[in-house]
């Protein structure tokens, strides 16, 4: 079979371009480079999706960045919670994946390096407090694997961050103490430093209860875009804009007097 392929893609380019000016020996040559270059590209991602994780699909493309299955390779890392960086980075040598921009590569905990760099205690806390928040992690453990990247990106896109599924430090700050770190200065970077996204935080809705809130900023004309016990975007929008309604602070953030009056029947 691969002979006649050979033969087909031989005939083939010596039928375009006039014999006398081809080194038939360089167009052989060529062709089987580029046959085997394909193989060992097909050979590698079907051992990547037998793997199936994120490291492998990480892997396939910094051997083969712009391979045949290179689309499908970025797509399935994202998929997995991972950061792709963009092709021209991945072309040469000293790639790196993950948000970092020097040397190396980042993968796991490790790719907070590039931004956060944060203990084994806090990332459990950024996870507890990211599912206080209504962004599922799949886990309190500390470790940041597919489950809580997706968390993060979600978190991120809900605030027009760029979807990394990595934390910065301005980022990090942010989750673990409920607001923004421009709202804390001056605090000494205190983890006490409170704030309506902490405030919610402390009620501990369940994800029924948030669902509840949804159905009764529905009912009041407020598009959440879904019922789902998710607070993203939609949510957040929706509950901002009911507070404006009725003259509370909008900061699409609730209170417990806020949630028991959307909850009422």
């Amino acid at each position: 079979m691969v002979r006649t392929m050979l033969s087909a893609a031989l005939a083939a380019t010596l039928l375009a371009t006039p014999v006398q000016a081809q080194d038939v020996g360089e167009i052989v040559g060529g062709i089987a480079r580029q046959y085997l270059q394909q193989e060992q590209d097909r050979a590698a991602f079907a051992q990547t999706q037998s793997a199936n994780t994120l490291s492998a699909y990480q892997s396939y493309l910094r051997q083969f960045p712009s391979g045949m299955y290179a689309q499908q390779a970025r797509e399935r890392v994202q998929r997995l919670g991972g950061a792709v960086a963009p092709l021209s980075n991945q072309a040469g040598s000293g790639v790196t994946t993950g948000t970092q921009a020097g040397s190396g590569t980042t993968t796991g905990t490790q790719a907070e390096v590039a931004g956060a760099a944060l203990t084994a205690d806090q990332r459990v806390a950024v996870q507890r407090r990211l599912n206080a928040l209504g962004y599922n992690t799949n886990g309190l453990d500390g470790n940041f694997g597919p489950g809580t990247r997706r968390a993060i990106s979600l978190w991120q896109r809900d605030r027009d961050y760029t979807q990394t599924g990595t934390l910065t430090q301005a980022q990090a700050s942010e989750i673990l103490r409920g607001q923004a770190p421009a709202a804390s200065e001056g605090t000494g970077g205190s983890a006490a430093a409170s704030g309506p996204a902490q405030d919610e935080a402390g009620l501990g809705l369940s994800r029924q209860q948030r669902a509840e809130v949804q159905a009764g900023l529905t009912r009041r004309g407020f598009d959440t875009r879904g019922v789902d016990g998710v607070f993203g975007r939609g949510t957040r929008n929706a509950i901002a804009a009911w507070q404006r309604a009725n003259d509370l602070s909008a900061t699409g953030y609730l209170t417990a007097a806020q949630v028991e009056r959307l909850t009422a029947r």
